[in-house]
Formats: C-alpha cells, structure tokens, sequence
C-alpha cells in the first residue's frame, strides 16, 4: 500500500501535468499593447516586450482577481476562502489559469491548513442552495478546489504594504524572475491598481522581468528565497563574480549609511556612546551615499534602493554645507521617482518636488544676498510649514 508521503508526491505530479496545458486567459492579451504573455523554452510563461518600451513606460495597470487583507499567516487561509467564494466566474478563470507551485501545494494540502479550510467549509458552505446537506464527498471536493485555489494564491500572490494585504495581479504574474529586474511594481492604495512601469529602455522581443527577493542583499540569501519557487536564478548578478563582490560590498555600505542615518536623525549628534555608529560624521557617510550610489548603478539596480540612496546624499550635502550637492542628488532621486511611479506619485513620504523647490530658493537666495549656510537652510526646512500664510 502507498505511503501518504508517496500519495502525496503522486498528487503533486498530477497537477504539474494538469497545469502544463493551461492557456493564456484572453483578458492577459487585453492587459497591455505594449507587451503579451507567451511560453518559454525553459520557464512555463513569460512577458514579452510588443516593440521598443522606454524607460519610464506605464506598461501595464491591473486590478487583482482576488485579494486577502493584512492578516496573520495562520489567518490566511481563512481570508481566502471568504474572499475565493466571493469571487466572480471570470476572475476565478484567471486565476485558475496560473500556475501552482509544487511547495506550495505541499504548503497547503497539509493537515495543518486543509483542516482550518474544512472546517471553514463545513461552516459556511456545507449545505447547497435547496438546505440539504453536503454529502463527505461533495465536501471533499469542495476542499480540494479551494486548497488548490488556495495554493495557486501562494505561488502569485503580492504583498501590497503592511496595511493593505495581499493580491493576485495575473498579468504581473506571468513575469519571470531576476535579480536585474526590468520594470517597477508600485501598488495604488487609493485605487487598488498595480501599475508596471519600465525602469530601463526595452527592446521589442526582450522578455520583461520583475523580481520576488529584496535585490540588496548577497547572492546566497537571495538564492535561499528563491528556493521557496522552485528554481535557481540564472540572471547575470547570480552568475557574474565581479557582480557578487559588489553585491556584497554594496550590502555592507547600506548597512553603514542606515546605521548612520539611524543614530543622527535630523541630523542630530546627540548619540548614547554606548551605540556610536560606525560612521563618525557627516561626510563620512556622504562619501558611503556615494560610493554606494556608484556601486547600484554598476550593477543595474535602479529603484527604491538608489532613490533612497540619493535622497539621503542630498541630505547629507545640506549636512556638509554643499546646496549644489544636495540640489544635484535631489533632482537624481526626483529623476527615478518619476521612472517608477510616474510623475504624479511619490516613492516614500518624503516630498522631493518641495525639497528640490526649497533647495533652489535658497541657493537663488545665497547668489543674490552672498552665502547661505546650507545647515541653517536646512533648518529652516524643517521648520517651514507650506500651509502657513
């Protein structure tokens, strides 16, 4: 007689095959004219670029087809069942149409997660719509639906901030993994829209990737969470040396340049000396923003992680006493902003259009009435109230 670990493998099998027949849903060919969803030689389905995109294309905004809140994991599986038999015809075709990965079917299937989807079932779904009882078999079937619904979140799901839960994007889905990624996701918490903008130039043909991992982080650790998709990155970061010393050299300056901004908020030197940061003043940690700043851009990385590393080296250069500095920075951090979110959103809370409109006053100030301190402007920023008459 078959072990469960052997039905199990069994089962997970069966389901690879079922999903190596599945098609691209009409509505993916509907997302974007700029891009389609086609098979790959190696990696089940992929975005492809319809003609040269540049940098800084909205190529795509969807909405998801189903989407859980801002709960604990064991509470998960719970949300989604309240939100799966909610969910119309169409969209459970669309999500039905991707793929489910073999660990997070394991994930699920398991005794633990099965039983809290059982119960919620039998709860809430066990009689049909005349009041007679589900037999154990229709129930059955009605849990191995939703587990495997349940699985199929797992495997695309996207985290959309720690306030506003986790959904399935299906175009967004189909896109492969690396660790140079080709487009920006960014998650509209007004709108609850998922727009995809290009962060480089893209030429007709090219496969369009996004990423799953944290990208400033060493290789290994990146590989680590890749395991749990199944698959080992391929991309030039994961197999270029060159690229692995300055991936691991970059880490070691963030963590420096984070330390420092940690222990000098607002740019104050009042520290316990006990938890003095390795960096002991400003221009030291301007000098890591800027080594830093070189060391993304010779990778490739352009996004949140070189829009935060400019932002804090215009900081720094008001820091050091250098308008023109922190003015140049600005607009750089302004410039990729733009890129990803499009011109009318920001990336984080800060404001760089009325950092960058300050920073020009003052300096147009300093040429007119002789030289301005750039701390005292500073200052002066950080008390100035733009609601104020």
């Amino acid at each position: 007689m078959a072990s469960q670990d052997q039905r199990t493998a069994d089962k997970v099998d069966l389901i690879a095959d079922d999903l190596s027949s599945l098609v691209i849903h009409p509505d993916e060919e509907l997302a974007t004219t700029l891009a389609k969803v086609s098979r790959t030689p190696s990696s089940g389905f992929g975005v492809f670029a319809t003609q040269d995109i540049p940098k800084g294309a909205l190529i795509a905004v969807e909405s998801a087809v189903i989407s859980i809140p801002a709960v604990p994991d064991e509470q998960a599986a719970i949300e989604f069942c309240k939100a799966l038999h909610q969910i119309s015809k169409a969209n459970l075709a669309r999500l039905q149409s991707l793929s489910l990965d073999p660990l997070a079917w394991n994930s699920v299937s398991g005794d633990s997660v099965r039983s809290r989807i059982w119960q919620w079932c039998e709860d809430n779904l066990a009689s049909n719509q005349g009041g007679q009882r589900k037999s154990h078999h229709e129930l059955s079937i009605l849990v191995d639906h939703t587990c495997r619904c349940y699985g199929i979140f797992l495997t695309n799901n996207l985290e959309t901030g720690s306030n506003s839960g986790r959904g399935v994007y299906p175009f967004f889905s189909r896109m492969n993994h690396s660790c140079r990624p080709d487009i920006y996701e960014f998650f509209d918490t007004k709108t609850k829209e998922l727009s995809l903008r290009a962060i480089h130039d893209i030429k007709a043909g090219d496969q369009i990737h996004s990423t799953y991992v944290d990208l400033l982080q060493p290789r290994k650790k990146r590989q680590k969470t890749l395991e749990a998709w199944g698959f080992t990155c391929q991309c030039p970061a994961c197999t270029n040396q060159t690229f692995d010393a300055l991936g691991e050299r970059a880490v070691e300056l963030d963590d420096m340049l984070e330390e420092y901004l940690f222990y000098h908020d607002d740019f104050s030197s009042d520290t316990d000396d006990d938890h003095e940061p390795f960096l002991k003043g400003p221009d030291e940690a301007l000098g890591v923003a800027q080594e830093l700043i070189q060391l993304l851009k010779d990778q490739g990385i352009y996004g949140e992680s070189l829009y935060h590393t400019y932002w804090s080296a215009s900081k720094l250069g008001v820091e050091v006493d250098d308008l023109q500095l922190a003015l140049g920075y600005a607009r750089e951090a302004r410039e990729i902003e733009v890129c990803c979110v499009g011109p009318d959103r920001k990336l984080s809370d800060d404001d760089t259009v009325e950092w960058i409109s300050y920073l020009e006053s003052q300096i147009e100030h300093a040429n007119e009435n002789g030289s301005l301190s750039a701390r005292l402007a500073h200052q002066e920023y950080e008390e100035y109230d733009p609601s104020s008459p």
